[in-house]
């Protein structure tokens, strides 16, 4: 699909479905330009995964990204961003490549007043000590409490994620819990997994207005902004379903059934194209022809839009 004249093309790659929230706020900032998601959920989750794995499939998945020639590259996958940000920046080149874990940590750092915050994510993220690396190199004052939060993942991705449902309201308080029941207890926390800010409307009950939440995909699509500015671009308003390219390595109807639970648009299954991400010679005419024949499916064109 050629971009308009001024348009740009931004890629995003998480370890599954999560980083559609990411992809989320990136669309407010961005909302002319073109997004290319790939989903690799045929190797989710990344959670658990060791340090080298997760490097060998984000070098995979950032190839695949930039076959489709991007001007940017979003991680949106906080364990990728932990482990293998620097391979994805040396694969990147001069292109612009933005992770989750030091935008998150900018943001924490700025909003603290008691200088004590507190993170959630998966255990690989939390068990690198990435965040609390990133705290202390902007502050050494601050105190960081970081806590593995691993099941609420799957609540997310089950749709467990409503205001009243009280099995997801008490293991958010057993998570919780011990991060606030203390002297000086945190005022931020960073929601340190793309798919925590579902969970934001019962944190903020459970906790209070007292404590700021930092939702990083939010904080790396501000960075992005900073560093690519406005788009170019002055035309009318391109409709979503002609900026949007979205791809899963495995079920794609599932991913696209869970989408709405991650995103604002509720997506058809014909919207998700497969792709593989195992190999990574792939060209960049083979990847234009891998939106076309997403937008294009039969040859005409594929104008239908969010329900």
């Amino acid at each position: 699909m050629p971009l308009v004249n001024g348009q740009r093309r931004i890629g995003v790659f998480d370890s599954g479905i999560g980083g559609l929230t990411v992809l989320h706020e990136l669309n407010a900032l961005f909302p002319n330009d073109n997004f290319v998601y790939i989903g690799d959920t045929a190797r989710l989750p990344y959670g658990t995964k060791s340090r080298e794995t997760v490097i060998k499939y984000s070098e995979s998945l950032t190839q695949k990204i930039l076959d489709f020639d991007v001007d940017a590259i979003v991680v949106a996958c906080n364990t990728a961003s932990t482990h293998a940000l620097d391979a994805v920046l040396a694969k990147a080149g001069p292109i612009p490549a933005i992770g989750m874990i030091e935008p998150a940590a900018i943001a924490a750092a700025s909003i603290t007043k008691n200088n004590h915050v507190a993170v959630i994510a998966t255990s690989g993220t939390i068990h690198s000590g990435a965040y609390s690396v990133a705290l202390k190199n902007l502050a050494p004052h601050i105190h960081v409490s970081p806590a593995s939060c691993q099941m609420l993942v799957a609540l997310a991705e089950e749709g467990w994620t409503h205001y009243s449902d009280e099995i997801t309201r008490g293991i958010l308080l057993r998570y919780l819990e011990p991060l606030f029941d203390q002297a000086n207890a945190p005022d931020t926390l960073i929601l340190g997994c793309t798919h925590f800010p579902v969970f934001s409307e019962i944190i903020t009950d459970i906790l209070g207005g007292g404590v700021s939440l930092v939702n990083s995909g939010a904080a790396a699509a501000q960075v992005l902004y900073s560093r690519l500015g406005p788009a170019p671009y002055q035309g009318p308003v391109i409709p979503f379903a002609a900026r949007m390219n979205f791809f899963a390595t495995d079920d794609t109807v599932r991913f696209a059934r869970n989408a709405i639970r991650f995103f604002d648009q509720q997506l058809d299954p014909s919207q998700v194209a497969l792709i593989d991400v195992s190999y990574s010679a792939t060209s960049d005419e083979s990847a234009r022809h891998a939106i076309s024949r997403r937008q294009n499916p039969s040859g005409q064109s594929n104008e239908s839009t969010a329900a």
